[in-house]
């Protein structure tokens, strides 16, 4: 009997371990990721002047050796309105509940991570925390309402994670009951940082992520072909995607609103290299090139050779009127 407890005992920590940000807090920091990092920070900081540095955040963790990870970071424990990049969160909580193979789920996911969808995310939102959005609650049917929308929040503090998924990304909103949810101050807006996200994207990478089934098909769903891109993509170009070599494989999330530009990426490069980068950007999300920029000046700091930008778009014509008599 105590054989059986025992085990049933380490069978429920490694349960609760998969996906652990503590875990992932002792993966030793290398100085010299941290050093590079830093040059990083440095060279984007000049070459996008409308950055800067508390905008900026770069988290990356080495796993090309799993025995000897390393990882750094730049800001990586500052808290950033995640925009999309929060549906990660949002897909891990869905496979941890089970609910993968429901009705209409596989869709919404492949819709949600594959493409961003917001309303594949509203539904799984809607699913993962039994809630709906409507009109403006009052009394213990909001206090309800809000503390079952704090579910995935509660998955992740369990692990040691500081991130806020309360919110449904929304085009426009929010509105009703959402905005009663978002706050008077905002207290309950979404919110992550770089090293959550690289943390949550590691253990995915790793198969540790809820189970390793489940890790597997969320990286089925991250999944960025690159050669040639899906004819639905729009999370390869003016993102990591587009800054690395050729031969590259990529599994990412992107997001980006008028005040925010990220993405969180696993990429696997053609020298063997793999790493977990993570970068998170604010007040300066109208920059197309941002995010590819930064990613050409990492990989070259780290001794790799970046995918060249693409050649500017050509200026459209100069209309030009004649006057005869």
């Amino acid at each position: 009997m105590r054989i059986r407890i025992a085990f049933a005992f380490c069978l429920l920590i490694a349960v609760v371990a998969r996906a652990d940000f503590r875990e992932f807090q002792n993966v030793p920091v290398d100085p010299s990721i941290e050093s590079k990092l830093q040059h990083v920070a440095d060279a984007v900081l000049k070459q996008y002047p409308k950055l800067t540095a508390d905008n900026l955040a770069i988290s990356v963790v080495d796993l090309t050796k799993p025995a000897t990870m390393g990882r750094g970071d730049y800001h990586g424990a500052v808290a950033f309105y995640p925009a999309s990049v929060i549906k990660i969160f949002f897909m891990t909580e869905t496979f941890r509940q089970r609910k993968e193979n429901d009705p209409d789920v596989p869709h919404a996911l492949k819709e949600m991570i594959g493409i961003s969808d917001n309303d594949a995310a509203a539904f799984i939102v809607d699913l993962i925390t039994d809630t709906c959005s409507g009109p403006e609650l009052e009394g213990r049917a909001l206090r309800r309402f809000i503390d079952k929308r704090g579910v995935v929040n509660r998955t992740f503090a369990a692990m040691g994670y500081g991130i806020s998924a309360m919110m449904k990304p929304m085009s426009f909103g929010p509105y009703g009951r959402d905005m009663q949810l978002l706050g008077t101050n905002a207290e309950r807006r979404n919110r992550m940082t770089a090293n959550d996200g690289a943390a949550l994207m590691m253990w995915i990478a790793r198969r540790r992520a809820v189970s390793a089934a489940a890790s597997e098909a969320m990286m089925a769903l991250l999944e960025r072909p690159l050669n040639p891109l899906r004819k639905d993509e729009n999370q390869v170009k003016e993102f990591i995607g587009e800054a690395l070599p050729a031969g590259s494989k990529l599994w990412s999330k992107a997001g980006w609103t008028g005040e925010v530009r990220h993405d969180a990426a696993y990429v696997e490069l053609p020298d063997g290299r793999k790493m977990v980068l993570v970068v998170c950007t604010r007040g300066a999300a109208d920059d197309v090139t941002l995010i590819p920029g930064i990613t050409r000046i990492l990989l070259g700091e780290f001794g790799e050779t970046p995918a060249p930008p693409p050649p500017p778009a050509p200026l459209p014509a100069t209309a030009t009127t004649t006057t005869g008599k």
